[in-house]
């Protein structure tokens, strides 16, 4: 992932040493009681940060710790309502149980006079992950290493949750915070569901109505189709393969559409298009592109079974590198050049290539290079000019490895480079003599 950037100037701690500490109101008295909103004597509210379909969330300031927090209340509207009131409850009583470091810690949860319920949790100070998105265009290796990194975070968060027998069931950009400093938070617990115990409400909970359940471009089919008893862990593992679907091309699963309530038919239906449509115009490895592929499935029996499986798979990807940047070669095209400085090194990902040296006019053929094939690393790890050519004799793809992520990636800096370069040099001292003896390659 990026190095974070500077966070915003924020205030030193403070210590005033009594409680409550004075503070001016956040909020208009008028538009408190109007929207009837909780007004806790140890809480200043202010404007609020977001809303969802039955909530609200304000950041506010405890007067006692002195701490910024977020209030998250239920609109006026439902908090009459049992049936809505129940399920705010139940948001923040399973949001409280959750006590994990990618999951925001809940501080209480109460009923104001007014008998619309609230609940307080850490503010976090970020942006959401729909937002980092945006700022990072599909096919860019800082989209999708640092992408599968955040996800690789939330799954962590999910695990733990399948564990105390919680599925999320709205798994979506929006609902993931990516803090100043790399922290990852899986928000909004509303539509979560209980798989290994009951609420107290039973059928009649929210979390057991039938009829589809999250946000259609990263549901499941299963809970497009709306029964709430066929999903499973399986469907959380389907939305976090919709979140790196995302992360790879640009949109989910069910393409990109308008009306959600099309998107919303194709996910009842199981209409998955093809990951590799999807990034036809993206270079993005084909690895990562069936990691993407399994957890998709429409049946939940072809998807990874584990949350572990999925988070697995996404970091041993990360652990091979492959998310380098790429380039493409036409038939004919030169890709290196004899006795230039050489600043990379390739690896073939589709293709074959020609390597060739010219001696005396005439071109000598060293190898002919397929996918899997490295070349580059030499001049790339000795500085030294480039003993050959290499043209692309198809359609070529390559994966391009640079001096500062070779440096990184093999540790040049210390004894490991000056190990790789002693061996690198032994080889071009070799090829030398065999070039001084007269000899040629066959």
């Amino acid at each position: 992932m990026n190095k974070p950037s500077p966070a915003p100037e924020v205030p030193p701690v403070r210590v005033i040493e009594s409680i409550p500490v004075d503070a001016k109101p956040g909020l208009p008295p008028e538009v408190m009681a109007a929207e009837r909103i909780p007004s806790p004597p140890h809480l200043v509210l202010f404007e609020e940060l977001g809303r969802g379909g039955m909530g609200h969330v304000h950041p506010a300031t405890d007067r006692n710790l002195l701490r910024h927090v977020a209030l998250k209340r239920l609109d006026k509207a439902f908090a009459s309502k049992s049936f809505y009131r129940d399920a705010f409850i139940a948001e923040a009583q399973i949001t409280g149980q959750l006590e994990h470091p990618n999951i925001v810690p809940v501080h209480e949860l109460a009923i104001d006079a007014n008998g619309v319920p609230y609940f307080t949790m850490k503010l976090v100070q970020g942006v959401s992950f729909d937002k980092w998105l945006r700022q990072h265009p599909p096919g860019t290796v800082e989209r999708i290493e640092g992408g599968i990194e955040i996800l690789i975070k939330v799954c962590d968060a999910v695990a733990y949750a399948h564990h105390r027998g919680v599925i999320h069931r709205d798994l979506k950009p929006a609902n993931i915070m990516v803090g100043d400093f790399g922290q990852v938070y899986l928000m909004d617990w509303g539509l979560a569901k209980l798989i290994r115990s009951t609420p107290a409400s039973g059928k009649n909970a929210l979390m057991n109505a039938p009829g589809p359940v999250g946000t259609p471009d990263y549901m499941a089919p299963e809970q497009a189709r709306g029964n709430p008893q066929d999903a499973d862990e399986r469907s959380d593992v389907f939305g976090l393969g919709a979140l790196l679907f995302e992360v790879l091309c640009g949109h989910g699963p069910y393409g990109y559409h308008p009306d959600g309530s099309v998107v919303l038919k194709r996910a009842a239906a199981g209409q998955v298009m093809s990951i590799d449509a999807a990034c036809e115009k993206i270079g993005v490895s084909r690895r990562i592109r069936a990691i993407a592929e399994k957890a998709t499935q429409p049946d939940p029996a072809n998807r990874y079974q584990t949350v572990a499986e999925l988070q697995a798979a996404m970091r041993a990807f990360l652990r091979g590198g492959l998310h380098l940047p790429r380039k493409l070669f036409a038939p004919g095209e030169l890709i290196v050049r004899e006795g230039e400085k050489g600043d990379a090194a390739y690896m073939i990902v589709a293709g074959r290539c020609r390597a060739f040296r010219t001696v005396d006019g005439v071109e000598e053929t060293l190898a002919i290079m397929e996918p899997g094939d490295v070349f580059g690393e030499m001049a790339l790890i000795l500085y030294e000019p480039r003993a050959a050519s290499v043209v692309a004799l198809d359609h070529v793809t390559v994966l391009v490895l640079d001096q500062a992520t070779m440096n990184e990636g093999l540790g040049l800096s210390g004894w490991t480079g000056a190990l790789v370069r002693a061996l690198a040099q032994r080889f071009a001292d070799l090829e030398q003599m065999v070039r001084s003896s007269g000899l040629r390659r066959g």
